[in-house]
């Protein structure tokens, strides 16, 4: 490579970003398919040894969001104490409390140790957009969606592997082994890729593109590839929080959201429960359970891909007819008891897990366009994590008072159907701004 090629920035090999997204996927796969994923094969055994309600153990799944809140402080967080710190301590946090978690008995200490679970969980996750961004603008929604990618990857293959270790051994032996996985393997890779902290320290630009001398973007035609590059420092977050707040729009999301997650959380936290008490063996729930991630991770890809390229409508309609027929393909297999509606579940639930969250991303960065995706992000993702504190407890406590989970699924999916009919009011035309780089 001679000093020309370095002037401009243009390099041979693997641009940095897809690295930093590698580091990401690996993060992903034990924080959310090691703390969330298989936690949901624990709520069946604790609730065996301990006796507790439902209500009670599904509470230990809905803990793990109650530090949502501080999603709001999201976008100031990354701007005062650095994304990397941020990244890197929710990790660790992650890891130590599972390691922990493995040696209690009490409820009380098992839900204040979740809460800690899931204020890790909201460090490492607000992050994640925000450093997408500071690599990536035009393959922005694919970037996010491999990287999300890893945590459903995770689920996949981590559920039947923890399903093992707890039939073998015990639930708290597979926690020692999610939480050494969280310091290793989830951990490593991290402190590895962020050693470089944005693409102008390599001497290029977002995707890889050659930097502009006068500033971070595309070098014009017209400049002299022999001049030198200014590596301009990392921008720190535009905008507001309180913008986004103040918007009308902004509020109508965040209904969707509440209808959408409602389903979602509800599914996802009793969806072993669920197939086990409709006479299924333990080890079809976790298949499922595995199934149902593996196609999260398959459509994530596809839907980021898609949403780089086409309408945000599109995929906007897919998401929520996906989340719809799950919850009712579920309710199908506690009444009929077919194996056919529990494949239907995984595929639909897995493709509503896998591209909702990418696709409600891309509605944000629609219609907020001057305002950074750190903050828009931290504000919707609190809604996202409000709804999933409160949805696995009020499934459980529909499931102590009537004593089957039909009425729960067809609670859920009239949630969904809402979710659908609102979703409608959104995506109208007329609201609909150009497609954009993240801020």
């Amino acid at each position: 490579m001679n000093d020309t090629s370095l002037a401009t920035g243009t390099r041979r090999g693997l641009y940095y970003g897809w690295k930093v997204v590698f580091a990401l996927f690996m993060a992903g796969f034990m924080v959310y398919g090691g703390g969330l994923y298989c936690f949901v094969l624990f709520v069946p055994r604790m609730t065996a040894e301990f006796g507790w309600s439902r209500a009670a153990t599904s509470g230990l799944f809905s803990v793990f969001w109650l530090t949502a809140p501080l999603i709001l402080l999201g976008g100031y967080g990354i701007k005062r104490v650095g994304m990397a710190k941020l990244l890197v301590g929710g990790i660790i946090i992650e890891g130590v409390c599972v390691i922990v978690l493995a040696g209690l008995s009490s409820l009380w200490e098992m839900y204040a140790i979740r809460i800690l679970m899931g204020l890790g969980k909201v460090m490492f996750a607000v992050t994640l957009p925000y450093a997408i961004s500071k690599w990536f603008s035009t393959r922005f929604s694919l970037a996010l969606g491999l990287t999300w990618a890893g945590w459903h990857t995770g689920g996949l293959i981590l559920s039947p592997i923890v399903a093992i270790i707890i039939e073998h051994s015990s639930w708290r032996t597979a926690c020692l082994a999610i939480g050494s996985g969280l310091l290793t393997i989830g951990l490593i890779p991290i402190l590895i890729a962020l050693r470089v902290r944005s693409p102008q320290e390599l001497g290029v630009g977002v995707d890889g593109e050659p930097l502009d001398p006068r500033g971070t973007g595309a070098m014009p035609a017209s400049t002299s590839a022999a001049e030198p590059q200014k590596a301009a420092p990392p921008d720190l977050p535009q905008g507001s929080l309180g913008a986004v707040l103040r918007a009308p729009m902004f509020w109508l999301i965040a209904l969707v959201t509440l209808l959408y997650y409602a389903t979602y959380g509800g599914l996802l936290a009793h969806e072993a429960a669920v197939v086990e008490s409709a006479g299924f063996a333990p080890q079809l729930a976790s298949l499922i359970l595995g199934s149902t991630a593996g196609f999260a991770a398959v459509t994530g890809l596809i839907g980021g891909w898609i949403l780089d390229r086409y309408s945000i409508r599109v995929v906007g309609v897919g998401v929520h007819i996906a989340l719809l027929v799950g919850a009712v393909a579920l309710l199908g297999a506690t009444q009929l008891h077919a194996t056919a509606a529990l494949v239907t579940y995984a595929v639909t639930f897995g493709t509503a897990i896998g591209v909702g969250d990418l696709y409600f991303v891309a509605l944000l960065r629609n219609r907020f366009s001057t305002v950074n995706v750190a903050y828009i992000y931290s504000a919707w993702y609190c809604c996202e994590l409000s709804t999933l504190t409160i949805a696995p407890i009020a499934a459980g406590k529909v499931f102590d008072l009537t004593g089957n989970y039909g009425a729960t699924l067809a609670l859920l999916a009239v949630c969904a159907a809402l979710a659908f009919l609102v979703n409608l009011t959104v995506m109208r035309p007329a609201s609909a701004a150009p497609a954009l780089a993240p801020r």
